[in-house]
């Protein structure tokens, strides 16, 4: 389309990489120096031509490409697009990032991430850390963290959560925030919307031996997917989802994928709205919730235990690892996790329903994503927020009092309350 401004970039790939620890240190090691990493900027025109009249931000000015470098004040988001980790790019998703740009009023940063099944798991982390690290670093583009919004849909959600994790599990700074579209949270693909929503366009789970099955491909084969598909870097729902950035997930009741959306709503103690183009009220709500909860759920153990990410495969001892799991175990004991979460649900629509531009309810997605960033910023100047790190979040706990600690340390935290999930 006219209106939409493409410009197409490679992120090279130095050897050795960026040095990154736990899960990804042995990939990092093995990179040659002679790879590169695809994307595109894409915004809407109106949009890039607002940012290109701002000065350089202070701190890209080191940025050897200073046409796409940070501006002062700009707010960009950091997109990963969806496809079941095998199908899928920067380009088959233009339109839709085009109309998000456009909504929001920002540039959108895209990248093209190794597909499986020639890269299975961690290839596609390895490649979406070494992105945002290029986003935010003054040898790239220099953004500061606090000015970027994580976005992705689909398998790409997943995937913006693993890489939030992953910066949270090794004291990196990560994005501000991030906005969710329909994000695939559980490869074990057990949850009854799978089989209950029926009129979604997407197709039935597959069977583990069948020889079409991007888990297989992207687990590295079906014996590995039977265990590693539990893996909280591949299914975030049952991950620990203490001290990860403010989220946003927006998905449709009529979804294959709507219960593990609520499901990890209510396990970060979220809230759940209903959006209608129509503004009726969400009738559905209490039934949604009565079946994603039931007593029988195959997902109580994602609910009761989050699984700690295996992010250092040495067993010597990591100082750094030690001081996570310590602050964890704290954590744990006052109250479980601190993660805020608002899953807003579209009645009748289906998968990623944004991506269908003449829908009602596409356009007042957009809105909605606008509304939660605009309000995300004011929060930020209010409280003089700084990058998002989870170090940040371990030294406010130091500070806490030890007769507080004290006073929560006999409950139970391992199990959220159904209040606590409010349907709005």
């Amino acid at each position: 389309l006219p209106q939409m401004h493409i410009l197409p970039f490679q992120i090279p790939i130095s050897k050795h990489g960026r040095g990154f620890p736990g899960l990804l240190e042995a990939a990092d090691k093995a990179e040659t120096g002679k790879r590169t990493i695809s994307g595109q900027w894409i915004s809407d025109w109106k949009v890039w031509s607002q940012v290109a009249e701002k000065p350089l931000a202070s701190t890209a000015l080191s940025s050897p490409i200073p046409s796409i470098a940070a501006r002062a004040g700009e707010k960009v988001i950091f997109y990963v697009h969806g496809g079941g980790y095998v199908l899928c790019s920067t380009y088959t998703h233009r339109e839709l990032l085009w109309r998000i740009s456009r909504a929001t009023g920002r540039r959108l940063f895209a990248v093209d991430y190794r597909l499986a099944p020639e890269h299975p798991f961690p290839a596609a982390l390895q490649d979406v850390a070494h992105a945002f690290s290029y986003l935010t670093s003054p040898d790239g583009c220099g953004f500061d963290p606090r000015n970027v919004t994580i976005a992705g849909d689909s398998a790409g959600g997943g995937l913006s959560i693993a890489l939030m994790m992953f910066h949270r599990d090794h004291c990196m700074t990560s994005a501000a925030d991030s906005i969710l579209l329909s994000p695939w949270l559980d490869l074990t693909m057990s949850c009854d919307s799978w089989e209950s929503n029926s009129k979604d366009y997407l197709p039935r789970p597959p069977r583990l031996e069948d020889k079409f099955n991007p888990i297989s491909f992207y687990c590295s084969g079906r014996d590995r997917a039977r265990t590693l598909a539990r893996h909280p870097y591949i299914s975030p729902l049952y991950g620990d989802l203490e001290r990860l950035p403010p989220t946003l997930i927006q998905c449709g009741e009529a979804e294959r994928l709507r219960d593990e959306c609520l499901l990890y709503t209510y396990k970060a103690r979220g809230r759940l709205s209903a959006v209608s183009a129509n503004k009726l009220p969400f009738q559905a709500s209490a039934t949604v919730l009565a079946t994603a909860f039931k007593d029988d759920n195959t997902h109580k153990e994602s609910l009761q235990e989050p699984r700690v990410a295996n992010t250092n495969k040495t067993t010597s001892k990591n100082p750094v690892r030690e001081m996570i799991e310590m602050r964890r175990d704290k954590s744990r004991k006052q109250g479980g996790a601190a993660c805020s979460v608002e899953l807003e649900m579209f009645p009748e629509m289906v998968h990623v329903f944004q991506a269908i531009p003449f829908l009602p309810e596409s356009s007042m997605a957009l809105e909605r994503m606008k509304e939660f960033l605009v309000r995300r910023e004011l929060e930020m100047e209010e409280s003089g927020q700084s990058p998002f790190s989870s170090r940040r979040g371990e030294e406010e706990e130091e500070e806490e009092d030890g007769e507080e600690e004290e006073e929560k340390s006999g409950s139970d935290t391992t199990v959220v309350e159904n209040e606590e999930a409010k349907v709005v």
